[in-house]
């Protein structure tokens, strides 16, 4: 086992990163769950990636980041980011949400 080489993108520790990613952009949206609160669409959608992110950070599995992938395509109706996103300026938090789970859906776990 010593021997075993083990690709550096694979560790797990790189994985953990991405979800602690996650969870660090998603604590910024919640910081402005007051002013979301009231898009009643937006803020359900934000509340059941919150409930899926808490899995993923147990669990880390890939229907969890299948699910998470699903929910952030809320957050851009008809492919663009929703305005309540644009208006609170949280366009680098959505983008770093974007980004770690495209990287989390390219991994299998």
């Amino acid at each position: 086992m010593a021997d075993e080489i083990v690709r550096f993108d694979e560790l797990p520790s790189i994985k953990r990163g991405y979800i602690e990613g996650l969870k660090y952009y998603y604590s910024i949206i919640q910081l402005n769950q007051k002013s979301i609160a009231e898009y009643k669409d937006i803020s359900q959608s934000i509340k059941q990636f919150g409930y899926e992110l808490e899995k993923l950070n147990q669990n880390a599995n890939a229907a969890s980041v299948e699910a998470l992938s699903i929910i952030n395509e809320d957050f851009y109706p008809n492919g663009k980011m929703h305005s309540v996103f644009k208006a609170l300026k949280l366009e680098v938090a959505l983008d770093g949400i974007s980004e770690c789970l495209m990287y989390l859906k390219k991994k299998t776990y």
